[in-house]
């Protein structure tokens, strides 16, 4: 296991520039001998380096998106390639919903309502107790783990 690295200019430039060509920063870790918590560390203790860091895994995040239309667009007609093109576009697009969920993840909405324009109503009844056990159950379904 990589010790806590020094932090030099060229290593930063390095791993900036790797996260932006959409390498990921344990891999980098591995081959740089440092610890990925060094890094962490680094871009806690200095606002420019944490700015710098969150711009360059949006440009790598984009640079996974056109790896994943490179992917699906040169499979060949191989039923066996199709299947592996498939596998490994699908867990990329897994990985950047989970990095970057306002860009890359579903959205998901609720309506709730009468009619429209109109506010929603509720009484007292067993009806009414249903409805709000069944919304509430939705709710912690639907609630990021």
């Amino acid at each position: 296991m990589p010790y806590p690295a020094k932090k030099t200019p060229k290593l930063v430039n390095e791993v900036l520039s790797r996260i932006a060509g959409g390498e990921t920063l344990a891999a980098m870790g591995r081959e740089l001998d440092f610890h990925p918590q060094s890094w962490a560390d680094w871009i806690r203790a200095d606002e420019a380096l944490a700015i710098a860091y969150q711009r360059a895994r949006d440009v790598g995040a984009d640079v996974i998106a056109d790896d994943i239309l490179r992917i699906i667009d040169e499979v060949p007609a191989d039923s066996e390639q199709i299947q592996r093109a498939k596998l490994r576009a699908e867990y990329r697009l897994k990985l950047l919903a989970k990095w970057n969920p306002k860009r890359y993840g579903e959205t998901k909405t609720l309506e709730v309502g009468n009619k429209e324009g109109e506010s929603l109503k509720i009484g007292s009844g067993a009806d009414n107790v249903a409805l709000t056990l069944s919304l509430a159950s939705y709710l912690a379904l639907e609630a990021p783990k």
